[in-house]
């Protein structure tokens, strides 16, 4: 089967079931645990991954709800079917019967039977680990032993472009965890004091910025200043550079050349830009966080990372419940919008590029 890198597309065998379970991690972006993944077959002969969806392992009376909420978003995709995956939730497979969450499986394989959707595999994993063993759930004999997930092909490609794969769904949220208040504290009260001083609209820059008088040109400028520094790995910011940034990105025609940005998804522009999207995440207070934190979640969306796109996008939402950007994108997400539908919006933005790795 395929799956997207920076290369375009990059072959990966994930016909094995052990080699698709030990990729998980690195389709997700985290190790997941207690979880029930649904993973989308797209192409004519169903070789090419689709959608991977990610659930919390339910209560029993909440099987056919999560069953009917995993269903639709592929109804959306061109899936000709699926692979379940159960990891976790029971015992490790050694001395027992079969695999547990049986009912679970079977509830999700007939909601997808009424959609037309063919389960073609079903398969348990206590954890994801080197060597743990895997079961299919309608084969006593399929079953196998996990490779190691950071010694695969996929792990590889995902490491060459510059991809983080977490440890848990829970380390990768802390990432997006706010400075130190006092810090956020201060550079409110700097971005205040300039909104008094300078009430005329947004981006408004200090009296000495070094760039053009233009208020947009000065704002370019800045960010691509910034882009720069991050792609030689210097993330840095004192107050000023982190207040001029948000003044930046609050006029639309930056904020709409920052979205341009994420594309290609996962080059090496890309992988600058969001890991420059993520650090603001962290240093800006709020409302101005919000703008930020949308940009972060729509490069996570095109490149397929779901799980870091929802909670960039809930981190803008809380900043700044009214940005009406990050509701197009909580939208998407609920509706499971394809990644490459979701591009062509900052395709349609970028009509002069604002930066590429190498230039000036």
């Amino acid at each position: 089967m395929t799956t997207p890198s920076t290369a375009g597309t990059v072959k990966v065998d994930l016909r094995n079931p052990g080699q698709l379970l030990a990729a998980i991690p690195h389709l997700l972006g985290f190790r997941p645990a207690d979880s029930v993944l649904v993973i989308g077959h797209r192409g004519e002969t169903g070789n090419r991954i689709g959608n991977v969806l990610r659930a919390d392992l339910p209560n029993p009376d909440e099987d056919v709800a999560l069953a009917v909420r995993l269903r639709t978003p592929l109804l959306y995709d061109d899936s000709v079917g699926v692979t379940i995956a159960i990891v976790g939730g029971g015992h490790d497979g050694e001395n027992a019967t079969g695999p547990p969450r049986r009912q679970l499986v079977d509830t999700i394989t007939d909601a997808f039977a009424e959609a037309n959707l063919c389960v073609m595999h079903a398969l348990w994993v206590p954890e994801i680990q080197d060597g743990a063993r895997w079961q299919c759930y309608e084969d006593s004999t399929c079953t196998g032993r996990l490779p190691d997930p950071n010694s695969t092909v996929l792990a590889a490609v995902s490491a060459h472009a510059g991809l983080i794969t977490y440890g848990s769904r829970e380390a990768m949220e802390r990432q997006l965890d706010p400075v130190d208040p006092a810090v956020l504290a201060r550079r409110s009260a700097l971005l205040d004091e300039i909104a008094d001083s300078r009430p005329d609209g947004p981006g408004q820059y200090p009296d000495d910025c070094p760039a053009p008088a233009d208020p947009v040109e000065c704002g370019r400028a800045v960010v691509r200043a910034a882009l720069a520094r991050a792609h030689r790995g210097d993330f840095e910011f004192c107050d000023r550079e982190v207040v001029e940034l948000a003044l930046a990105l609050e006029r639309t025609e930056i904020r709409d050349a920052c979205l341009a940005t994420a594309l290609p998804p996962a080059g090496p522009r890309a992988v600058t830009a969001e890991r420059l999207w993520l650090a603001l995440t962290r240093e800006l207070p709020a409302p101005e966080r919000a703008q930020a934190a949308t940009l972060l979640g729509y490069s996570a969306y095109v490149r397929g990372e779901g799980a870091l796109a929802g909670m960039a996008v809930a981190r803008a939402r809380e900043a700044d419940p009214g940005h009406v950007l990050a509701q197009l994108l909580a939208q998407a997400l609920d509706h499971a919008l394809p990644p490459e539908t979701l591009a062509k919006l900052g395709a349609s933005t970028e009509t002069d590029p604002l930066w590429e790795p190498g230039g000036p």
